[in-house]
């Protein structure tokens, strides 16, 4: 059945983002022109596939049979998906204590700075004007690799980014004297609620990517709210097999705090009060506002453009809300916090096209081209968005990042969440998905079925005890692989192929699929997919 093709496409994507990922952190430490197109190429397919798993309506998709697709191919995807669902949840448990070598929760200055500003607002202080961040970096243990650098200063020769070297010199130059920092830049540079959404957070002491897990845990349970509830245990091991989403929420991220409340007035757009939630996440990070005109596109198509017109209203009414009193204290200050990424000059850097000059060889354009070119892709992907406004309305919410795969700086933080995003869009859909019975039948196994059959999943994987075997094993020499590959890289071992990261979840996903083949046919019913 499509339905599953479509659910089983975010789960697939969502494991080779993972690999992509690990794969490029790797490069960046041992350049390889090969190794870099692959993983440019690797994410521009997923970015792709993302987006044809939320195209067209999806009804009815649950009982539409695919005749070209054999059933064990289906049986064979989905066994990886299931897998892979063990491995996210297994993620979950072992990633929570994670911390960077020092011991410190702050793996980067997107979660660091908001910690201080957070702090600051305590104190009754502007952190857009007052936050110290050599004395905040002090306080959290923390240096320099996890700040963002600019290119002037000591770093205005540096051709691509600075190394670990230079970044101590210059931090140490400047800790004598803060004033003097050009360098580092120092305030924060989102919307106010990016740092006032965590004060309570804050107050309490608590670890920022414990926070980040519960942001998630909501953000999958608002999916399945809003979902079918048959197609909901497919829904659910989907999402759990993207380790993607979650090993970079719990490894240090903020972006759950803008993509929760987007995710939500996408889910319920139809209400008014969604407008309230996207306000929330407009004035959180600038990732949302991204996904703002495909939001109201559908509410021109739904509701009318006066409706959407109230909608933007009361939107903006929020960000001007929570944002407005750092303006009033220091509007110079504010703005040159909130426009830092399109005004300061910070390296290329990022998971798109620019990769493959930072870590493929090629020469690097400047930044202008960059920026001509995802103009570009948010002009073709806004046309995309109308001109299929009616035929696809679940599109949006992915097709709004695909731009920033051109951008100067497309860090792959940028694209993580997508797999979650396209779950939400599908859980919108009036997909039909059938009774466990039926979508065993089409190849389709899950954790859990479904609120009313959870032994469904237990029976269809445990009922073949040689086939769940056999799959786990070939997942399981996949995954070896590429852990092992990815170490021998990281201590510069050439013998360590390119290709070999990359190529390990596509093992898994054809080596469950090969064993589903031998898989005896034990329904003499008709099977179609």
């Amino acid at each position: 059945m499509r339905a599953l093709i479509r659910l089983a496409g975010i789960g697939i994507v969502g494991v080779a983002m993972h690999y992509i990922a690990e794969t490029q952190g790797a490069l960046l430490t041992k350049p390889k022109p090969a190794g870099a197109f692959l993983t440019v190429a690797g994410l521009a397919v997923a970015l792709l596939l993302l987006v044809m798993v939320v195209v067209g309506r999806g009804e009815g998709d649950g009982r539409r049979g695919l005749p070209d697709v054999p059933r064990r191919f289906v049986r064979g995807l989905w066994l990886a998906v299931t897998l892979y669902a063990f491995v996210g949840v297994g993620t979950f448990a072992t990633m929570l204590d994670q911390s960077e070598p020092d011991g410190t929760p702050y793996h980067n200055d997107a979660v660091a700075i908001q910690q201080c500003a957070a702090q600051l607002v305590l104190q009754g202080q502007d952190p857009y004007r007052s936050l110290d961040l050599f004395s905040c970096y002090q306080r959290l243990g923390i240096g320099p690799d996890r700040t963002t650098p600019l290119q002037r200063g000591l770093f205005a020769e540096v051709p691509v980014y600075p190394t670990d070297l230079q970044l101590d010199a210059a931090w140490d130059a400047r800790v004598a004297d803060p004033a003097s920092n050009v360098e580092f830049e120092w305030r924060p540079s989102y919307p106010a609620l990016a740092f006032l959404l965590i004060v309570p957070w804050t107050v309490l002491g608590l670890d920022p990517n414990h926070l980040s897990m519960l942001l998630l845990v909501l953000g999958m349970s608002l999916i399945l709210l809003r979902a079918q509830p048959r197609a909901r245990g497919l829904l659910l091991t989907a999402m759990l097999s993207s380790i993607v989403v979650i090993a970079w929420t719990i490894g240090g991220s903020s972006d759950l705090l803008y993509a929760i409340p987007l995710l939500a007035a996408w889910l319920w757009r139809e209400r008014r009060w969604s407008a309230l939630l996207l306000g929330i996440a407009l004035a959180t990070k600038q990732l949302a506002w991204f996904a703002a005109p495909y939001y109201l596109m559908q509410i021109i198509v739904s509701r009318g453009k006066r409706e959407a017109v109230v909608r933007f209203a009361i939107a903006c009414a929020v960000f001007v809300v929570t944002n407005a009193p750092f303006f009033i204290a220091d509007p110079a200050a504010w703005i040159a916090g909130v426009t830092t990424p399109v005004h300061e000059p910070m390296f290329a850097r990022g998971a798109g096209i620019v990769f493959l000059s930072i870590a493929g060889g090629l020469p690097l354009p400047p930044a202008a081209v960059y920026t001509v070119l995802e103009g570009i892709g948010i002009i073709v992907c806004l046309v995309i968005a109308w001109r299929t406004r009616r035929t696809s309305p679940e599109l949006g919410l992915v097709l709004a990042f695909v731009p920033l795969f051109f951008a100067w700086r497309s860090l792959f933080s940028y694209f993580f969440l997508l797999p979650l995003f396209a779950a939400g869009s599908i859980a919108r859909m009036r997909l039909d998905v059938p009774e466990a019975e039926n979508i065993e039948d089409a190849g389709g196994v899950a954790i859990v079925h479904g609120p009313r059959r959870p032994a469904a999943a237990a029976h269809a994987l445990l009922g073949r005890p040689r086939l769940l075997l056999a799959a786990f094993v070939a997942s399981a020499v996949a995954v070896v692989v590429a852990q092992v590959a990815g170490e021998l890289a990281r201590v510069s071992v050439a013998v360590v192929g390119d290709a070999q990261l990359g190529a390990a979840v596509v093992a898994s996903a054809f080596g469950t699929a090969l064993v589903a083949l031998a898989e005896p046919s034990d329904n003499r019913k008709r099977r179609t997919t």
